[in-house]
């Protein structure tokens, strides 16, 4: 996971303390899910982005809590309906939740994350205008998920815009999320590094699953280069420096913002260019 150099006043081990407080109180086979998806790890990005904002902005306890328990809810929630529609079978390197307990499991476990991911921003102390932008956050990632699922044979700037609108969101709202809770300018500033930022992660994630892609008929910034005529060596140069491009964007926006709130953001730049180095260094 990516550095971060910024003590927060709640930890992400309280995070996953309060996903099972608020999975508790309801026993059932969807909330058995739940717990198994989560068990299978993940690196809590959104969570710490959202720790590290709401430290630098000197947020209290609760308000850390739901800037960081809330995206990340969401996030977890979207992987699980991701997986289901693309039909991957493994997540974390173990049966995706669909593909353990079943399609229908899978939807409402999913359901319930986003449920439980409202029931977490009610300790905003700005819940309408979090509301708000939880809101606008879901529905661009639907929108680019549904983009995604409808692609046919994208372009490869359509591709970058999907990546954008599927990832970017939910990476730019837990720091949107503190700076609302602190009153403090940004939003637009943030919108913009979240989508630099997702580019670069699924121009990572499609060079790793090039092939798996191509097998499945999935979109795959890579494989839209190669159908315009580029050898795969070259569509892989290629993606490599888009993504250099949109993590010097995501650089730039994360310095832009006041009170050092962007710094989680490039700390993450900086750790998604140290995993773009290592590709391009090995081709």
């Amino acid at each position: 996971m990516f550095d971060t150099h910024t003590p927060s006043c709640v930890s992400l081990k309280d995070i996953d303390a309060e996903i099972e407080r608020l999975l508790s109180p309801n026993p059932s086979r969807v909330v058995d899910a739940s717990r198994y998806h989560f068990s299978a790890g993940g690196s809590r990005v959104r969570a710490q982005l959202g720790l590290d904002a709401a430290s630098a902005l000197n947020l209290s306890p609760q308000a850390s809590m739901a800037c960081a328990l809330a995206p990340e809810l969401l996030h977890n929630a979207s992987l699980i309906h991701d997986d289901l529609q693309d039909g991957d079978e493994m997540r974390r390197g173990t049966p995706a939740v669909w593909s353990r307990y079943g399609k229908g499991i899978a939807i409402s476990t999913g359901d319930l994350l986003i449920s439980a991911a409202y029931m977490a921003i009610t300790s905003h102390p700005q819940p309408a205008a979090a509301l708000h932008i939880m809101h606008d956050a879901i529905s661009i990632t639907i929108a680019g998920q549904t983009a995604d699922c409808c692609a046919g044979q994208p372009t490869p700037e359509d591709c970058a815009s999907i990546a954008a609108k599927k990832s970017g969101p939910l990476l730019a709202l837990p720091i949107r999320l503190a700076l609302i809770a602190a009153k403090v300018p940004g939003q637009d500033i943030v919108i913009s590094a979240g989508s630099a930022l997702a580019i670069a992660y699924q121009t990572l994630d499609d060079i790793a699953d090039r092939v798996a892609d191509l097998e499945n008929g999935l979109t795959n910034i890579c494989l839209s280069l190669e159908a315009i005529g580029h050898a795969p060596a070259a569509a892989q140069m290629i993606a490599c420096n888009r993504a250099y491009s949109a993590l010097e964007t995501a650089k730039q926006d994360a310095i832009a913002l006041q009170n050092g709130a962007g710094a989680s953001l490039l700390n993450l730049a900086n750790y998604l260019e140290i995993q773009l180095n290592v590709i391009s260094n090995a081709s």
